[in-house]
């Protein structure tokens, strides 16, 4: 088991969802899903206990906020966005065109496991930077490719709110993970 804690009742019983929808042996079709909770439920050490199971086949966890800050920081076009007034971010991120968001869209994309699971968790910039996770990512889950994208959030009904957020999620399954 990853570390020494013990799953929460609510872990495992989205364990089991999550099982049932990207397990190594559901690889017909597209394969992504969602996992969603408020802050501090436990989803990064689910997927993290998710890693270490022979369920889920070859995995890989990827750190989605850390690659849009290095791109951020590596390319000088970008750096101004540090300096963006909050209330003004979204008009003033227009500027970039979709450079930044096929920028970030290529460095994920070449970090997703070709056949097996890849974990895209901590994702609260790309909604910053007006970018949906999963219209980004649904073409890449098909076939051996399973994607599960892992976001702070909460169910209202049949729509999925990240912070003032709706997810476009069209028939993609959402597991949350309660309290």
């Amino acid at each position: 088991m990853h570390g020494s804690k013990v799953l929460t009742q609510s872990q495992i019983k989205a364990l089991n969802e999550l099982t049932g929808l990207i397990g190594k042996n559901n690889t017909g079709g597209r394969t992504l899903c969602c996992l969603v909770g408020s802050q501090g439920k436990g989803k990064t050490w689910l997927v993290k206990y998710i890693l270490s199971q022979s369920d889920f086949g070859d995995s890989k966890y990827v750190s989605v906020n850390e690659l849009i800050l290095k791109i951020i920081e590596d390319d000088s076009m970008y750096h101004d966005i540090f300096n963006f007034n909050p209330n003004t971010i979204h008009q003033d991120m227009k500027r970039y065109g979709s450079r930044l968001r096929k920028d970030i869209y290529d460095v994920v994309t070449e970090r997703l496991l070709l056949q097996g699971l890849t974990i895209l968790d901590h994702m609260e910039l790309m909604f910053t930077l007006g970018l949906d996770p999963i219209t980004t990512w649904y073409n890449q889950a098909v076939g051996q490719k399973r994607v599960l994208l892992v976001l702070t959030g909460r169910m209202s009904g049949q729509s999925c709110r990240c912070g003032q957020q709706t997810l476009t999620r069209g028939d993609q399954p959402i597991v949350e993970l309660g309290g």
